[in-house]
């Protein structure tokens, strides 16, 4: 019988190419691991545990729409899934995108967009609070689509589903995220847009807003109103005219106070040093 022959230097058996294969497919998948966790900005958890326990007040039991914008947002929408569900609520998540939404806008017609809005009015009823995060893609994908179609999206959607129902009906939030197209749109890198979102957005607002109350006191009880500044000098009435305070319960960031001026009150010059 013949011998087997020796197995040159360097040489391996087929068993021992299986094994270095499992090897590196582990290697690979444990590295990937650990990319994505590092790919994680624990901000987002901050950013969602302030949304869903300030913003929105989620309570155990209640049903959340989160509505998110461009691949950019799944990180969060992540997080907001995930503290939604650890706080005992029953969140329903929706992905949505200009681009999504210029197939549909520029080829529907007035009764698939009513029936469209049907449907997601009944989604909306259901709910008790909803989240919006806008990270779209492409900014700039609706620039073309006709604008009689978008004013009937506006009409028999936007209106019905959006500004009536989920303003006046459920704990709601908007914001934006600091995706690569707002970065742009800023005219900022990536990285020091989301330092410069992540610090506005994740501030202790409900501390803020009980700062706020004495500036809500004083306008309250203010008449008249003088603004002096180079080039400016204006007078006007905020009398008995509603004042509001913008505390991060309906979009982020936020922090203003803010009422207006009796419309025939208004006198003097103001000069602007940013395009109007």
């Amino acid at each position: 019988m013949g011998r087997k022959p020796n197995p040159s230097p360097g040489a391996v058996s087929g068993s021992e190419e299986l094994l270095a294969s499992a090897r590196q497919v582990q290697y690979h998948r444990a590295s990937r691991q650990t990319s994505e966790v590092a790919m994680k900005d624990k901000r987002n958890e901050i950013l969602a545990r302030n949304l869903l326990t300030y913003s929105v007040d989620l309570q155990p039991g209640e049903k959340i729409m989160i509505e998110v914008r461009g691949r950019e947002t799944l990180e969060l929408a992540k997080a907001l899934v995930g503290e939604a569900t650890r706080l005992g609520g029953i969140p329903f998540w929706y992905y949505n995108d200009r681009s999504l939404l210029r197939q549909w806008i520029q080829n529907a017609s007035a009764e698939q967009f009513e029936a469209f809005a049907e449907l997601h009015l009944k989604l909306m009823k259901g709910c008790d609070a909803y989240i919006s995060v806008d990270g779209s893609d492409n900014l700039f994908d609706l620039s073309d689509v006709d604008a009689a179609q978008l004013t009937r999206y506006q009409t028999l959607y936007v209106e019905p589903v959006q500004l009536r129902e989920r303003v006046n009906n459920t704990k709601w939030c908007v914001l934006r995220y600091p995706s690569n197209s707002y970065a742009q749109l800023a005219q900022m890198s990536q990285e020091a847009y989301e330092d410069f979102y992540y610090d506005v957005c994740s501030l202790d607002y409900a501390r803020m807003s009980k700062a706020m109350d004495p500036l809500v006191e004083l306008m309250e009880k203010t008449d008249r109103v003088r603004i002096v500044a180079p080039e400016t000098d204006l007078t006007f009435s905020i009398k008995d005219i509603p004042v509001i305070k913008a505390d991060g319960k309906y979009n982020l960031p936020d922090g203003e106070v803010h009422t207006a001026p009796l419309k025939d009150s208004i006198n003097g010059r103001i000069a602007f040093n940013t395009l109007a």
